[in-house]
């Protein structure tokens, strides 16, 4: 039987929302100038140059009321960078300067300090970021996004049961969410469920038929072992999936 193809964890399908307020409050023209060209330079893809612009505003303005949106930014910086060890070390700069109350804003650093956990593969505190940002507001409008990444921080701990419940999650709401359904089916899949797998990874495929990985997916399902037509498959042997 051939080996698995490559199968990666998704990242939040949304666009990456940056924060664009000013840092003109107590900030001094210097600061707020670096601020709006890193600003500019994100958007350009130029990352080193915006990660210098940031570290500027933190030089002229270290004490700056808005630093916690120069350390969020300078995290996504570094992420877009593959940095990860250094975006967690800004988000959670980010994470100690936020208001008590602002939970919006806590969340949003939770769900990409979570992603750079599980980028770095440290799944234990993915998880726990994960788990913190649903817990902090359970129906944020990335919180279906967040069931999905968490699913895959429980696949590599081998925690089957756990991912599937993430999966279902993000699929009860939005049940169009295609790589929701991709993600249960690969973990059918590895239960040795096979024929949940299909029926789920057919669904990914239906919701989304450009995307070739589904179809990878659902050739290697049947080619394990052959199908009779009521649909009941034979002895499984499970394979190593490599990431």
């Amino acid at each position: 039987m051939r080996k698995s193809s490559n199968y990666l964890f998704i990242l939040p399908i949304l666009t990456i929302s940056f924060f664009l307020l000013s840092c003109a409050t107590d900030y001094n023209k210097y600061a707020d100038q670096y601020y709006q060209e890193g600003l500019v330079f994100y958007e350009r893809m130029e990352y080193d140059r915006s990660i210098d612009s940031f570290k500027k505003v933190l030089e002229v303005a270290p004490y700056g009321t808005d630093n916690g949106l120069v350390y969020y930014n300078l995290g996504m910086a570094y992420f877009k960078q593959r940095q990860y060890g250094e975006s967690i070390y800004q988000f959670s700069k980010a994470i100690e300067l936020i208001p008590e109350k602002d939970n919006k804003r806590k969340f949003e650093v939770l769900e990409w300090r979570g992603n750079a956990f599980q980028k770095n593969k440290d799944f234990d505190n993915a998880i726990r970021d994960y788990s913190n940002a649903i817990q902090l507001i359970p129906t944020h409008e990335h919180i279906k996004n967040i069931y999905h990444n968490r699913a895959w921080s429980w696949i590599h701990k081998k925690k089957f049961d756990k991912a599937i419940e993430d999966f279902s999650s993000a699929i009860s709401i939005d049940p169009e969410f295609d790589a929701s359904y991709y993600g249960r089916a690969y973990v059918w899949y590895k239960k040795a469920d096979l024929q949940r797998a299909v029926i789920d990874v057919k669904e990914a495929v239906k919701l989304n038929p450009t995307n070739k990985k589904y179809d990878d997916l659902l050739y290697e399902i049947k080619s394990s072992k052959k199908v009779d037509d009521k649909g009941l498959w034979g002895p499984f042997i499970e394979t190593e999936n490599k990431k």
